[in-house]
């Protein structure tokens, strides 16, 4: 009889706790991107506009396990022999990320939160040209970036609100002329501020 009872509890006590804690949670944020390397306004770098959207479950009420899928309208900048910028043909950077955030605290108006992850980040391919000597046009083409790479971010959540600061660590596009050996160099790593809303995960 006692089992019977010690099982009902456990279920009631978990339907309790499964209606104050909603896991399940979507997260649409958007807000400014800029390239990390900018060596001045002439370096062909543009910040811009950047989106993402960001299914998470929640752990437990500290931890939330998510997908970040992002895309940042930025022009890295490309330098040729850290002497010559050129403006990039890579217009955006798109990401999918796997991430892991800690929530500070458990108010429901006010919780700081840092996080981190891992993931797959892609640019569109870049070419250069620059004119050599004889007349001769030397070709710098930088292929399409694929590479895997990790993300840092701050934030602080305002009941479903929520505004981050967050740095994606890409490794640079590299590319040498068999010729000169002169390298062009993409530089991917980029910063972004952005405000978002959190549809589910309701704390009670």
């Amino acid at each position: 009889m006692r089992k019977p009872l010690f099982l009902a509890f456990l279920l009631i006590s978990s339907v309790a706790v499964a209606q104050r804690f909603d896991p399940f949670k979507l997260n649409a944020s958007v807000g400014y991107a800029s390239p990390a390397d900018r060596s001045g306004n002439k370096d062909g770098s543009k910040p811009g506009f950047v989106y993402s959207l960001e299914p998470q479950f929640g752990l437990t009420r500290h931890f939330d396990i998510g997908i970040r899928f992002e895309q940042a309208f930025i022009q890295r900048p490309e330098v040729l022999g850290n002497l010559i910028y050129f403006d990039s043909q890579a217009k955006s950077i798109m990401s999918g990320a796997l991430t892991l955030n800690y929530v500070v605290g458990r108010s429901v108006a006010f919780r700081p939160y840092v996080g981190a992850g891992i993931g797959l980040y892609r640019a569109a391919g870049s070419e250069q040209q620059v004119m050599g000597a004889a007349n001769t046009t030397l070709f710098y083409t930088l292929p399409v970036t694929n590479k895997m790479a990790g993300l840092f971010r701050v934030g602080i959540k305002f009941w479903q609100f929520n505004v981050e600061a967050a740095y994606n660590r890409i490794d640079d596009t590299t590319v040498t002329n068999e010729f000169t050996n002169a390298k062009l160099i993409g530089k991917n790593e980029y910063f972004s501020l952005k405000a978002g809303y959190t549809l589910g995960g309701k704390l009670h």
